[in-house]
């Protein structure tokens, strides 16, 4: 799976959900929004590299094999 699918995915989720608890509470959902995007590029990056250390894990030990 590549990188950016993995961010961009993250970043749409956390900034819906963000909007959803905005609208839900009664609060102005752009600051929300946009803090919810930056904190779904965090996770998005993570998962990211966990992903990336996975594949080449596996190469690894297919290699080993």
């Amino acid at each position: 799976m590549k990188e950016k699918t993995i961010i961009s995915t993250a970043t749409v989720v956390t900034s819906l959900l963000a909007y959803w608890y905005a609208k839900a509470a009664g609060k102005d959902a752009a600051p929300l929004v946009m803090l919810g995007g930056f904190l779904g590029t965090l996770i998005g990056d993570g998962l990211a590299e966990q992903v990336k250390l996975n594949e080449k894990n596996k190469e690894n030990e297919d290699k080993d094999i």
